[in-house]
């Protein structure tokens, strides 16, 4: 069992982490690459520049802009985001945005599609905040998942719960079976564990601080809304081991708003 100090740095590492993997959706697959057997897509640059990320987020550095007149082909979207490669061979990540004010062959203003179902569908990440109420206390919790096939994917989350007669903190692992990934409203199960550290108010009464490991088993609904959102509502059933002549047990109901990426 880890100490109540390893806990909390973990839970408090969770919390910094999971709105960067929010605020950077957009970084991982969603269309990939052009099919082998198509030619790759080619658009002229019609304003004054364009500008070239390192990455497919706008949190990377600018290294080049391309100027009006020149051509650039097209090689993989991730979002909204598309890396592309210039005549002499240089790649980056353009915005969207940015081409969507681009000219095709015909020179005609290039037509792209925004993220859409079919992008939710084959998703590889996403990431959320949910609210809703443990054992009568109001929870709070972020998490992050990867898909690791159609129908699994793991996550990590970090919650707080704040009772009137406790503070608890709180870090699950998860895996999760989505028996119909291809569904707008699509139920799920979860299955998983981690640990509990809860935080008595000061009374005389009540006794210290105590960690200790949990197991929970869980089932949810997603429903796409539009672009990279979507709603995730979940109950799970939660075992507390203890130290006690009997185990713990408690339950959990949380909703929110989720971005695939």
């Amino acid at each position: 069992m880890r100490s109540k100090t390893s806990t909390l740095c973990c839970t408090r590492f969770l919390w910094l982490l999971m709105p960067l993997l929010a605020l950077g959706a957009g970084t991982a697959s969603a269309d990939g690459w052009w099919w082998d057997d198509e030619p790759q897509p080619q658009v002229q640059v019609a304003e004054p520049f364009i500008e070239w990320h390192t990455g497919p987020a706008s949190a990377y550095p600018v290294i080049r802009v391309s100027e009006k007149g020149e051509w650039l082909t097209l090689l993989m979207r991730k979002t909204q985001w598309f890396k592309v490669q210039d005549d002499h061979g240089r790649e980056g990540w353009v915005h969207i945005d940015d081409l969507l004010l681009t000219l095709d062959g015909q020179g005609k203003q290039v037509a792209l599609s925004r993220p859409r179902f079919d992008d939710f569908s084959s998703r590889n990440w996403e990431a959320g905040l949910m609210m809703g109420q443990f054992e009568g206390g109001t929870v709070t919790s972020l998490y992050g998942g990867y898909g690791m096939t159609e129908n699994l994917s793991v996550e990590l989350s970090g919650s707080q719960v704040l009772g009137s007669a406790s503070e608890i903190l709180m870090i699950n692992g998860n895996l999760v079976h989505q028996p119909f990934p291809y569904w707008r409203v699509s139920p799920f199960f979860t299955l998983g564990g981690g640990q509990i550290y809860i935080k008595p108010k000061a009374t005389l009464s009540q006794p210290g601080d105590r960690t200790n490991w949990t197991a929970h088993a869980g089932l949810g609904l997603r429903v796409y809304l539009a672009d990279r959102y979507f709603l995730r509502a979940e109950f799970k059933d939660y075992k507390i081991f203890t130290n006690r002549e009997t185990d713990e047990e408690a339950t959990e109901w949380k909703v929110g708003l989720s971005v695939f990426f």
